[in-house]
């Protein structure tokens, strides 16, 4: 499909400013570098790459263990890791850079963000750097390469891999006669009056609105998120998550009004905190959060797959969290070197160490088998719920995830919504203003594409 350029680029930036707040993986980061700084020559002879992430808090110190370890193992290029904000503001400064001086050899992406990487122009198809470097990819994940490939050309290198999870307070659910979370919306609802009533001192069930979670319950009920077999069988035009987000709605709002429900709007950190002082007995987010939330707990957390209404058989969910994009034009040296980088990042000791550390899921079949994540698994089995449910999960058009640029706006409506039921609104009257407002700039941003 040829595009105009710079009008696509133009909606591609409007994109990226719609909801920075409601984040994919990682959370928000902290600090910003200088993109500058990777200019500089290196005073070792080897090539600098710069490479622009969205780590923040605890997995960014082990992004940044991971690149010195690279830049150790070799003599030939230098990686620069550069925090630019979280996958949305990164992504639009990468787009109002243009690839210029400055700019990002290679750059981190969230997978709401895959669409607009791609409609930029600005960035190599992976699939081509694979056969023009003989990488092999045999032992990538087939899920995580399913949702960042379009129209047979994979468009980023999966990388920090993960996937919404239930995480759970197991000694409150035990006090309350479970040893296991209950699947189905209709059970937790029962489970949460239980723990109610055993323990008054406790919510069961905290939420933060985080539209990212809510398309993968979608995807993991069997529902498209948008039209056109998600985007992947021609560009959407409206949403298709109706009949599904109605349900998980009206499942919010039975807990809301059995006074099981401690609402925290569309704050994660205040979640998490209050999960780990344990003032909440349940809340669901990614899973990229694991390691630091079991240590940062008393008590022994559970992690489950995400829930589905009675009678409704799990699909599965998309590889979310993010992946790496090459940007267009680089010097061959510095296209080696990103690929050579890219090696190594998605090698099976990196990724098993990788995993081990942080709560993503390796990307590579070969880390699963590694004595570094048996032994990671072992000491903390929670972590692998969340690998197990990626791997559990049907290769669908459904599961291949949504592609669109709108993709952050349709999740901060969708999480605009969830809010308004949480506080006590109409579910149809909140989803009809978030699929009116995710319909209306779908169309507008269509018509910048030919």
């Amino acid at each position: 499909m040829k595009k105009n350029l710079k009008k696509q680029l133009s909606i591609v930036l409007s994109c990226t400013c719609v909801a920075s707040a409601v984040l994919t993986g990682c959370g928000k980061a902290n600090t910003e570098a200088d993109s500058s700084d990777a200019q500089k020559e290196s005073t070792s002879g080897k090539t600098q790459i710069a490479f622009w992430h969205s780590m923040s808090g605890a997995n960014q110190e082990v992004l940044e263990n991971l690149v010195a370890d690279y830049n150790a193992s070799q003599d030939t290029y230098e990686v620069v890791a550069e925090n630019q904000g979280n996958y949305d503001e990164s992504t639009g400064k990468f787009f109002n850079m243009a690839n210029g001086d400055g700019s990002a050899a290679m750059i981190q992406i969230g997978e709401q963000n895959l669409q607009s990487m791609v409609d930029s122009d600005m960035i190599c198809s992976v699939t081509d750097l694979i056969k023009k470097y003989n990488f092999d990819d045999s032992d990538l994940l087939e899920q995580a390469v399913n949702f960042y490939t379009v129209d047979s050309n994979m468009y980023a290198m999966p990388f920090n891999s993960s996937c919404p999870v239930v995480y759970y307070n197991a000694d409150v659910f035990k006090s309350a006669g479970y040893t296991e979370l209950p699947t189905t919306f209709e059970e937790l609802e029962e489970a949460a009056k239980k723990v109610a009533e055993e323990n008054t001192d406790i919510k069961p069930v905290g939420m933060f609105a985080y539209g990212y979670a809510l398309d993968q319950m979608c995807t993991n009920m069997g529902s498209y998120i948008i039209n056109n077999k998600n985007g992947r069988d021609g560009r959407a035009t409206e949403v298709a998550y109706k009949d599904a987000m109605t349900e998980i709605f009206n499942w919010v709002a039975n807990l809301r009004d059995d006074g099981c429900l401690q609402s925290y709007g569309t704050d994660f950190e205040n979640t998490v905190s209050a999960f780990t002082q344990a003032e909440i007995a349940m809340f669901i987010s990614s899973s990229a959060s694991a390691r630091n939330i079991i240590n940062s707990s008393d008590f022994n957390v559970g992690i489950a797959y995400l829930p589905v209404p009675k009678g409704t058989e799990a699909q599965g969910v998309y590889a979310g969290g993010g992946a790496i994009c090459v940007a267009k034009g680089l010097d061959a040296d510095v296209e080696s070197g990103v690929m050579d980088f890219l090696k190594y990042a998605t090698s099976a000791e990196v990724q098993a160490s990788w995993a081990g550390n942080t709560g993503y899921f390796p990307i590579s079949k070969a880390a699963y088998e590694t004595d570094t994540l048996k032994a990671v698994y072992k000491e903390l089995p929670q972590l692998e719920v969340a690998q197990q449910q990626l791997l559990a999960s049907k290769v669908s058009d459904v599961t291949a995830g949504p592609l669109l640029s709108q993709l952050p706006q349709l999740r901060s409506d969708i999480a605009t919504a969830l809010e308004a039921v949480c506080n006590g609104g109409d579910v149809d009257e909140a989803l009809k203003t978030a699929i009116t407002s995710t319909n209306d700039a779908i169309a507008t941003a269509n018509q910048g594409v030919k």
